[in-house]
């Protein structure tokens, strides 16, 4: 069971981001609409970092630590040595914030489905598009590299000499 348990870090900054998740659907939906929007988005953001950890757990990827800071939320473990390995932990985020549209489809509430609905189509693209810190930038860097276990080099040079 010790396998599955990673700490959660908030950061004070994380509760900007909270603030400011919460705030905006209050001033697009209303106090009590906006406040259980803003509430699951936020949970939202945290379900797209267990997609990571439950693959990284399940591929044998030591996960640190997971949380939210100012620039969201985040998860940070060790490489995994492998090319696909990391492809899969990569994608895992995005296609949980894609699994995510189908329960939100059925929330009572038209306002609530909707922003939620296109709040996890949102995290799954903008997640895929290889930009600064995102999933998809990793993928692509990958992908696209050579990939080399830490230390690999040394072995190498060690087995000439």
């Amino acid at each position: 069971m010790h396998r599955f348990f990673v700490p959660f870090r908030m950061y004070s900054t994380g509760w900007l981001v909270v603030a400011l998740c919460v705030l905006f659907q209050i001033a697009n939906l209303g106090l009590w609409t906006g406040m259980i929007t803003g509430s699951l988005l936020v949970v939202s953001l945290v379900v797209h970092e267990i997609g990571h950890i439950m693959a990284a757990t399940a591929l044998g990827v030591r996960v640190r630590e997971f949380g939210i800071c100012a620039f969201g939320a985040y998860t940070r473990r060790a490489r995994s040595g492998s090319r696909w390995k990391e492809i899969l932990i990569a994608l895992s985020g995005p296609l949980m914030s894609l699994l995510l549209v189908a329960p939100s489809m059925f929330l009572p509430s038209h306002g609530i489905r909707y922003q939620l609905v296109l709040a996890n189509l949102e995290l799954f693209a903008v997640n895929l598009l290889p930009l600064p810190a995102s999933d998809g930038l990793r993928i692509v860097r990958t992908f696209f590299t050579s990939y080399r276990v830490a230390g690999a080099d040394r072995a190498l040079n060690t087995q000439k000499s």
